[in-house]
């Protein structure tokens, strides 16, 4: 048995049984929706409003694009991150740090027009040096949000007691700071070699322990990661990790 329900001005809402299999909703004799075994069924020329949804699809960009507003979007939700810094090389523990992360930007975009069209920059990952460290690039959205990349680590003979800077988010409604990369550290005559700093997904470089020449430190990881410290007498340092640019709708 179904029930039908109505909202009736004189009498209050009043539930009386059907045999249609269904809830057929009504206003003043005129219905409004029927809500069956399929789902609701809107009456013709009658809507649903003021119900908020989630975002239920994504766009990644790993490298530089553009965003097309699709059809029916006004509203999106965009999160940059900056590209990782390297590590710097040395060949004194104390003097080899990690990159920086690249920072972070979160925001909630409204009044979109579908079909228009959005630059998305995103900034590649600090290549690795032979001595200081290199830093990543900025990624941004448009003109509203970015984030910049981490700052390189610090190599050859300079004394250093800190990692690369992380980069900041700036434009969003939540900015953040990636994370700073390790200083190297000496203890007799072993030593560590800074690790990459952390963005917001992860992903900083570990770095390595042991003398001159030994053990394998490694680049950034997940997006916007710095890489890690090297200690060896040549070649060169781990890379940061490339920023991303997440669009939800």
């Amino acid at each position: 048995m179904a029930i039908n329900i109505n909202a009736d001005t004189t009498n209050g809402l009043v539930m009386t049984p059907d045999t249609s299999g269904e809830i057929t909703l009504q206003s003043a004799g005129t219905d409004i929706a029927t809500v069956g075994s399929s789902g609701i069924t809107m009456a013709s020329g009658k809507t649903i409003s003021g119900i908020a949804t989630g975002f239920s699809n994504m766009q990644v960009f790993t490298s530089s694009g553009t965003f097309t507003v699709p059809a029916g979007v006004t509203k999106v939700k965009v999160t940059v991150v900056g590209g990782g810094g390297s590590g710097g090389r040395g060949t004194t523990y104390i003097n080899v740090s990690g990159g920086g992360a690249g920072g972070a930007a979160i925001e909630t975009i409204s009044g979109l027009t579908p079909g228009a069209t959005i630059s998305v920059t995103v900034g590649t990952g600090g290549a690795g040096s032979s001595n200081n460290g290199n830093a990543g690039g900025t990624s941004s959205f448009g003109a509203y949000c970015s984030a910049t990349g981490g700052s390189g680590g610090t190599g050859g003979d300079a004394f250093t007691t800190t990692g690369g800077a992380g980069g900041v988010g700036s434009g969003g409604d939540l900015n953040i700071k990636g994370g700073s990369g390790g200083a190297g550290y000496q203890y007799g005559a072993y030593g560590l070699t800074g690790n990459g700093g952390s963005s917001i997904l992860g992903g900083g470089g570990a770095g390595a322990h042991g003398t001159t020449g030994q053990g394998t430190p490694t680049a950034g990881g997940n997006y916007g990661g710095g890489g890690a410290g090297l200690l060896a007498q040549s070649g060169t340092s781990p890379a940061g990790a490339d920023g991303v640019v997440i669009v939800e709708y």
